[in-house]
């Protein structure tokens, strides 16, 4: 389950310009692995974002599947566990988008927040753990993940191709895509 929230504009800008107007200060942007006194905001923060671009758009069972995942007590459990890594993206201090990774190698969660889209955070984060998989030898020929239907044209725009149709599982639907190290 991975959403970048959206539809078919983020706010102002459109598919097209996602990559046009990064954020201009990438001093002012730290990315750090989630802490657990982090884990309720990030919460909220993806249920609220969750529910404005993605959820309306959802199933009954869509929506009690996604917001079941994104439970502080979920989050706790895959980041103690360590099925999966994450990373939060801060802009002085404030946690303004974050990224699931399971398993290594399949992006589980990638929202950032309304004001903050089009800006080429996503793109930070993502080129943030690419970054990391090569300084550390981890070998991953692939990435995958399983877009939502309004983020399919940024994961292309960062690489991401399409490998089947829309699928549905538990109410998500779907568009499998990988990325090729």
């Amino acid at each position: 389950m991975a959403y970048v929230n959206g539809g078919k504009h983020f706010g102002q800008y459109t598919y097209e310009h996602w990559f046009d107007h990064e954020y201009e200060n990438k001093k002012d942007l730290t990315i750090n692995e989630l802490t657990i006194d982090e884990i309720d905001f990030v919460s909220n923060m993806v249920d609220n974002i969750f529910n404005e671009f993605v959820g309306k758009y959802y199933s009954v069972e869509g929506n009690n599947t996604f917001k079941d995942y994104i439970k502080p007590q979920n989050i706790l459990k895959r980041v103690t566990d360590k099925s999966s890594q994450f990373f939060t993206v801060k802009i002085n201090n404030e946690i303004v988008g974050i990224m699931e990774i399971k398993n290594k190698d399949h992006i589980s969660l990638l929202f950032i927040k309304k004001e903050f889209h089009g800006k080429g955070i996503g793109k930070y984060l993502f080129e943030h753990y690419l970054n990391k998989t090569k300084r550390e030898n981890i070998e991953i020929k692939i990435i995958t993940v399983n877009s939502s239907i309004y983020a399919e044209k940024i994961y292309s725009k960062l690489g991401f191709i399409k490998t089947n149709e829309i699928q549905e599982k538990d109410g998500i639907k779907y568009v499998p895509m990988e990325y090729r190290i």
